[in-house]
C-alpha cells in the first residue's frame, strides 16, 4: 500500500465519478483522473485546491466524453 497522501482522495474521486459514469469503463476514469491531477501536481502554485480542480476538470472531461457518445 502506498503512504501517498493523494491516494485517499483520489480513490474517491474515482469512486463518484464511477458511480456517476456507468457508462465508461472504470480503468478509463481512472485515467482521466490522473492525467488531471498529473498537471495540477506539476503546474499548481497553491495546493490546497488541486482536489476540487482535479475533480472539476475530470468530470468536465467525463461529461464531454458521455455527451459525444449520446444518440
Amino acid at each position: 500500500m502506498s503512504d501517498d497522501p493523494k491516494e485517499p482522495l483520489v480513490l474517491r474521486l474515482v469512486e463518484r465519478l464511477v458511480a456517476s459514469y456507468p457508462e465508461l469503463p472504470r480503468d478509463h476514469i481512472e485515467g482521466v483522473v490522473a492525467d488531471e491531477y498529473d498537471v495540477l501536481d506539476h503546474h499548481a502554485r497553491i495546493r490546497t485546491y488541486i482536489p476540487i480542480l482535479v475533480e472539476r476538470g475530470a468530470w468536465n472531461r467525463l461529461h464531454r466524453e458521455r455527451t459525444r457518445l449520446s444518440p
